[in-house]
């Protein structure tokens, strides 16, 4: 992919063939130095909620093929090491909350307790209710929404809280100039509860967020919302002369009609845009040449799960991009760290039959495990604490194609401020 990588320095790592699974072993196995292992010849049963098929596909074919590259690493140290084996029974959701949940009691009909998955927050939400009643333990490596941050219950999740992403897409508003945003959101779940966190954010970082608009998820026609967003920004730059305005979109799919209508009105391509990581390296843009145009024009800038820095996370990303035939998303990358991690519980708490002993020690194994994604500590309400990046995508075109490329990291490793770092732009 032509700019992945540009300009980044600030994290190093080391190069070895098979490093990935090696870096996953060493610290599984320091993290197992005080519970008892599990009998060697144990076989370990895990389940897998992916959606394979429908609008989640791409990240499904992903997260399948880490978890397919985990269950072949996992087994070769079992053979290593006095033979087991750990097998991950994959079941379709098609993104689809219903079809996930009846998934799920396929897989507990077969006795199986432990899950990765589901993919997304609807889809967990949905399933969450069966897994708390019938003892089941669900990691998930994609799911970030706040509204399922809750103690106790039996969801875990190894991708940051999107909490998280207003806090780096607003700190790169502020670092920018920008002093007055006007939103521009889908009005479901995740726009709504997305969009709540950035104005809060934006106010606390000084600046001031404006009515902008709000869209049901059924929408198709954006002109009269445009109309109103180019009065919004017009009125501003008007009274306000040193106001520095930019539009922050919360969304999915409809941003490509959005950006095609948007470039028709001035005052909307007068402005800097900003976006979230359902705008991020989203393909469509890139191939629709009018929104494209505009794209670059504005310079809408996405936040997305950052990539690992260190060559230890490009060896596994690699590997699974060379299985799938499609480039990875971090949270798929996620997936493979979930499958050493509840093997390691495993491990740790003598099998994957004992409810309570593996859901104690499934928080004491991420504790002390530093996987491919980075530490995997968690917080009390079972998501991800810290070591966590984003990193912004904004369009580039060059001989007559547009690709995406880095611009920004707002960077938290562990003992460290929470850094934003702009792209040098060097080749």
């Amino acid at each position: 992919m032509k700019g992945h990588g540009n300009g980044w320095q600030w994290r190093s790592g080391i190069r070895s063939g098979r490093v990935a699974a090696a870096l996953c072993l060493m610290i599984g196995l320091a993290a197992l130095a005080g519970p008892a292992m599990a009998q060697k010849g144990t076989s370990l049963a895990f389940g897998a909620l992916l959606p394979l098929t429908g609008p989640l596909a791409e990240r499904g074919k992903t997260a399948k093929a880490a978890l397919d590259m985990a269950q072949a690493d996992i087994n070769a140290y079992l053979a290593a090491s006095g033979g087991g084996q750990a097998a991950f029974a994959v079941e379709n959701t098609a993104g689809n909350p219903a079809q996930a949940v009846e998934k799920l009691k396929a897989l507990a009909g077969r006795g199986i307790r432990v899950v990765i998955g589901p993919a997304s927050d609807d889809e967990a939400e949905a399933c969450l209710e069966f897994a708390d009643k019938n003892n089941i333990v669900l990691v998930s490596p994609s799911s970030a929404g706040p509204f399922l941050s809750k103690k106790g219950d039996n969801l875990f999740r190894l991708s940051p809280s999107n909490t998280y992403q207003a806090e780096a897409v607003t700190s790169l508003m502020r670092q920018e100039g920008v002093t007055v945003i006007l939103p521009l959101w889908n009005g479901d779940r995740y726009g709504d509860d997305l969009t709540v966190h950035v104005k809060a954010r934006f106010k606390q970082l000084g600046g001031e967020s404006l009515p902008g608009a709000r869209f049901s998820p059924d929408r198709k026609d954006f002109n009269a919302i445009l109309d109103d967003m180019a009065k919004q920004v017009g009125q501003i730059r008007r009274d306000r002369k040193n106001a520095k305005v930019a539009i922050y979109f919360a969304g999915g799919d409809e941003i490509v009609p959005i950006l095609k209508g948007a470039s028709k009105r001035p005052e909307l391509a007068a402005v800097p845009w900003y976006g979230c990581d359902g705008t991020a390296m989203f393909d469509p843009i890139a191939k629709d040449p009018e929104s494209a145009a505009f794209a670059m024009k504005v310079r809408l800038a996405s936040p997305r799960y950052g990539e690992g820095g260190a060559n230890v996370y490009a060896l596994i990303e690699k590997r699974i991009q060379e299985k799938a035939d499609t480039f990875p998303d971090t949270q798929s990358v996620a997936a493979y760290d979930a499958a050493w991690a509840v093997f390691f519980t495993a491990q740790a708490a003598g099998g994957a039959g004992d409810f309570a002993r593996f859901k104690q020690m499934l928080p004491q194994i991420c504790e002390r495990m530093y996987g491919v994604t980075g530490w995997l500590a968690l917080n009390e309400h079972g998501d991800r604490r810290e070591d966590w990046d984003f990193d912004f995508w904004v369009l580039k075109h060059d001989d007559g194609k547009y690709f995406w490329e880095k611009a920004a990291r707002y960077q938290f490793e562990p003992g460290t401020a929470k850094e934003l770092f702009i792209s040098s732009g060097k080749k």
